[in-house]
């Protein structure tokens, strides 16, 4: 998940697996267990289906923008958006946002300077289990219901693969359907690719179309730079198809701040 750290304040994305060429050839990954097998399987299908068969969507995203300066809070935004993921004529989805409300008053211009702002934990959030994706990592079932997963360590070696320091986990529930991921990288993973360091995600069931999609629900990330920390927290809700009949306003751009952090 990629981040706009308090000092930068530019909108960036998930994981540096989606920057995978489309027909680059992924290391072979290591011989799993049968009951590995069969949920990394699901966990591919159900990564896939938010990349080629989820169909455009709207959801309100309600959340909170954070800037602290050595644990006190020196700027705090509460906002309300309209956010849509789009299918674009070439396949992808696309994320986008309108915002509607800043600390519970209605706003209608284009743009916003957030203390720190993450995308991508929406439409990219199960991107490691896409089936081009998992032979980057090394997975294990260290209990029931319970996925860790880290980059492979010569994933330096394999161009698809970006030697991040990925190291996470998931949980599933008793049926195999997941719930619940977390992830952190290296510092230097944070300076190459402008991925947030720590990241969590909270998945719920949402029906669209009579089929049953896995989709974010709610997402916390967190960045720090010496005293400076940045916190972001959002919830999808009201999640239902995108048609011609919503309103389709420009969405908000995040513009960089180039004022110093708080002291």
């Amino acid at each position: 998940m990629k981040t706009l750290p308090p000092t930068a304040r530019a909108a960036l994305a998930l994981c540096a697996a989606l920057l995978l060429p489309i027909n680059a050839a992924a290391p072979q990954g290591p011989p799993y267990s049968p009951e590995l097998q069969q949920l990394l399987q699901r966990l591919a299908d159900v990564a896939e289906s938010l990349e080629h068969s989820l169909p455009s969507l709207t959801c309100v995203e309600t959340g909170v923008s954070e800037g602290l300066n050595k644990g006190k809070v020196k700027k705090h935004v509460d906002f309300t958006a309209n956010m849509r993921a789009v299918r674009t004529p070439a396949g992808a989805l696309s994320e986008s946002f309108t915002l509607t409300q800043i600390n519970g008053k209605p706003y209608s211009k284009s743009s916003y300077s957030f203390p720190f702002f993450t995308r991508g934990g929406f439409d990219s959030a199960l991107a490691y289990f896409l089936p081009t994706h998992q032979p980057c990592y090394v997975f294990t079932l260290s209990s029931p219901g319970r996925i860790d997963f880290h980059i492979t360590p010569d994933a330096a070696s394999h161009p698809p693969c970006h030697a991040d320091g990925m190291r996470g986990f998931a949980f599933l529930d008793p049926h195999g359907n997941i719930t619940h991921i977390e992830r952190t990288v290296s510092a230097q993973a944070v300076q190459d690719f402008q991925l947030t360091p720590f990241a969590a995600i909270d998945f719920a069931p949402v029906e669209l179309n009579g089929h049953l999609y896995r989709l974010s629900h709610h997402i916390v990330t967190e960045y720090a730079r010496g005293d400076n920390t940045g916190r972001f927290e959002a919830t999808y809700s009201n999640c239902q198809l995108f048609t011609a009949s919503v309103t389709i306003l420009p969405p908000t751009q995040v513009v960089p701040d180039n004022t110093q952090p708080p002291q």
